[in-house]
């Protein structure tokens, strides 16, 4: 078992035993937002939905627990230990610890409205999707077209589709060759899925991808360099038609180019970038770019 849905088990035996789901929801953000260290990966991501911050990944895995038979739901939103004299695994991390004991102090003792009204109040961009319209306390940014480029690597699909809202993006463009991932939301139909819940455009753009059976013995930014020397020479001129229809649609509306790795060195979303921004007249931004 990993170490956020131990958290999670940690939350739930504090509360009893039982909770709704949008209290496991709320308490777990609240726990990234005032952790010392929300990036670890210790923690659940989140992106703003029908009831304020939100993480499909944590349903994903409540699923699992249910399936696991570590939870049971009793109905469509209570969610309750399946054993009954339960304790939670441990931890490991006394800072971790703390934090868990500090959060439920503070907030294990709202009820659900309270809760929410306390999220919704504390961190208002987490309000822009709600469904209750008047209590949108944020619009979604505008952005102008430019060729941005942002790669997944090291975020959950919470956090990664959190950065595209915040970004301004409208249409992902995916550009991998073949989009599949053992992580969970980073497939084709589970991306564009999760993609149109938040009302972001899908596009998935094959031919512009490199076959996986180039991606081998990959140790050092020269063989990187390499491939994508290669990719420059025999892919792209062959895809001219393919980049002019990328470019349209990066005029038509803030979109970005997808792609796996995080360094934009050693992904060749930066070389087709070149080719869109040259036939766009456009800045390449990525994402992720420090600075």
């Amino acid at each position: 078992m990993i170490q956020r849905q131990k958290i999670l088990l940690q939350l739930l035996q504090r509360a009893g035993g039982k909770a709704s789901r949008l209290q496991l929801v709320k308490w777990l953000f609240l726990l990234r937002q005032e952790s010392c260290n929300p990036s670890s990966a210790a923690h659940y991501q989140f992106v703003p939905y029908r009831l304020g911050p939100f993480s499909f990944t944590l349903y994903q895995e409540l699923e699992a627990l249910i399936r696991d038979a570590e939870l049971t739901a009793p109905t469509e939103n209570e969610l309750q230990a399946a054993k009954p004299r339960f304790t939670a695994p441990p931890i490991g991390e006394p800072a971790l610890e703390l934090e868990i004991d500090r959060c439920w102090q503070r907030y294990g003792h709202l009820s659900t409205t309270a809760l929410l009204d306390t999220v919704y109040a504390r961190y208002p961009w987490f309000t822009m999707n709600s469904e209750q319209k008047e209590r949108r306390a944020v619009k979604r940014p505008v952005v102008k077209p430019a060729v941005f480029t942002a790669g997944y690597e090291g975020l959950q699909v919470d956090g990664f589709l959190n950065l595209l809202l915040q970004s301004g993006i409208e249409l992902l463009i995916d550009v991998r060759n073949n989009p599949v991932s053992r992580r969970y939301g980073f497939h084709k139909s589970t991306l564009a899925k999760l993609c149109e819940r938040l009302a972001i455009e899908y596009r998935h753009e094959p031919e512009v991808g490199i076959p996986s059976a180039w991606r081998t013995q990959l140790d050092t930014q020269a063989d990187y360099d390499r491939l994508f020397d290669r990719y420059e020479r025999d892919i792209l001129p062959a895809q001219q038609v393919a980049i002019e229809r990328i470019a349209t649609l990066v005029t038509e509306s803030p979109s970005v180019l997808v792609c796996q790795e995080c360094e934009p060195r050693c992904c060749h979303r930066t070389r087709l970038a070149k080719c869109v921004a040259h036939a766009t007249d456009l800045l390449i931004c990525d994402l992720r770019a420090s600075g």
